[in-house]
């Protein structure tokens, strides 16, 4: 499935390292979501973007915007990596069994997730979306997000 802007956002829920469970609808009417699927905890190009939106917390709270992240990596590992960063305070849940990703079309062979970020509004729609084809090779920067977010 491949989605695109305008497009509802599928609902999903997941469980975080700090064993919280999370779901898009908890935002609905409240909060924009910036959700981040990125390949795997302890990569070079996932620590920089994790600390980068983890560093620019406050701005996404000025634009009523929750972070939430999603990779295949289990909680434990989600854990140690994000204590590698410094901490990380935003939801980062464990989607094991690819159910999310492939909901949002972004589950790849091999038992990963690409790398893709969706900006969904509080009604639950999509706004913006960027998926790399490779590691890095468009991650957006914090100016391009917060331009997004900005236009809602």
């Amino acid at each position: 499935m491949s989605l695109k802007v305008g497009d509802k956002a599928p609902a999903f829920s997941g469980v975080d390292f700090k064993d919280q469970t999370i779901a898009l609808a908890n935002h609905h009417g409240r909060k924009n979501v910036f959700l981040v699927f990125y390949p795997k905890a302890f990569s070079s190009v996932c620590s920089v973007q994790l600390s980068s939106y983890n560093q620019h917390l406050d701005g996404f709270k000025q634009r009523a915007t929750e972070v939430i992240a999603i990779s295949v990596d289990n909680a434990f590992s989600q854990q140690a990596f994000c204590d590698s960063l410094g901490g990380i305070e935003f939801p980062v849940l464990s989607d094991m069994t690819l159910d999310i990703a492939r909901s949002y079309g972004v589950a790849l062979p091999g038992g990963f997730a690409n790398r893709a970020e969706f900006l969904i509004d509080q009604a639950g729609v999509i706004r913006w979306l960027n998926v790399e084809q490779s590691p890095g090779d468009n991650t957006p920067t914090m100016d391009d997000i917060f331009k997004a977010i900005d236009k809602l």
